[in-house]
């Protein structure tokens, strides 16, 4: 019993002190799902794909603490070859997991923000029976992602945001219905990046102009914004191989 005791003091000890630090350094607020991708697309300057960082959410006049799981789109994951076929299995998602199983508490709630291959990882995790069982996955935006085969039950809602101009999102149709889900499960805007698909994947999803009718979480017209401290976020795994 003493050990129990001991255990979940430190735990809250540790969440304490995380939050702590959070709300003691310069904060940064998305309001926006441009906001919050332009976070995620801006560690590009570095060759870590995952940061991790406490935030606090704010949706519908509420608020509550949150993990941000923000992913990169990297083809290469620890010296591994990153896709996203083969579920929790792929090197990009076994990274995640092991990393928030080591570093996040059971019982916390989970925002993730993925671009491109990120974000396809992210639909997977939603999936993820171990995840779902450990956390409460509350949202997965993705910019720039086709839509994921999901096996299992997914947690938490989804929301895509696509460029017209982007071809990324549809490089998994392989019919003409696949072709027909990727358009209707997706939020289209028009960045105007005439035949330019490369421009259209890489710079649209941070133009405020495009999606500033988008809230945190992706949704056009909704509510939800993040509080979070960069000074707070912690880098995983190595895209550098």
């Amino acid at each position: 019993m003493k050990r129990m005791t001991a255990a979940i003091l430190c735990l809250l000890l540790c969440v304490f002190c995380a939050f702590s630090a959070f709300a003691g350094s310069a904060q940064t607020v998305c309001t926006t799902a441009s906001e919050l991708l332009d976070y995620v697309i801006v560690s590009k300057d570095f060759t870590t794909p995952l940061r991790i960082v406490p935030a606090v959410l704010t949706q519908n006049g509420n608020e509550r603490s949150v993990y941000l799981v923000a992913m990169l789109g990297m083809k290469n994951v620890n010296g591994q070859v990153n896709s996203a076929r083969g579920g929790g299995t792929t090197p990009y998602a076994a990274l995640v997991k092991d990393v928030l199983f080591q570093t996040v508490p059971p019982g916390a709630a989970l925002v993730f923000a993925g671009h491109s291959l990120g974000g396809m990882t992210a639909q997977l995790l939603r999936c993820d029976r171990e995840l779902q069982a450990r956390y409460e996955i509350l949202n997965v935006l993705c910019g720039g992602s086709p839509l994921t085969e999901e096996p299992d039950t997914p947690e938490g809602t989804l929301h895509r945001l696509t460029d017209v101009w982007d071809l990324i999102p549809y490089i998994r149709s392989t019919s003409v219905c696949a072709f027909v889900q990727q358009i209707k499960t997706a939020h289209r805007e028009n960045g105007h990046y005439f035949l330019n698909p490369d421009d259209a994947h890489n710079l649209s999803y941070v133009r405020n102009d495009v999606w500033g009718e988008y809230d945190a979480f992706g949704e056009k017209g909704g509510s939800a914004t993040l509080r979070f401290s960069p000074d707070a976020a912690k880098t995983y795994g190595d895209a550098a191989a």
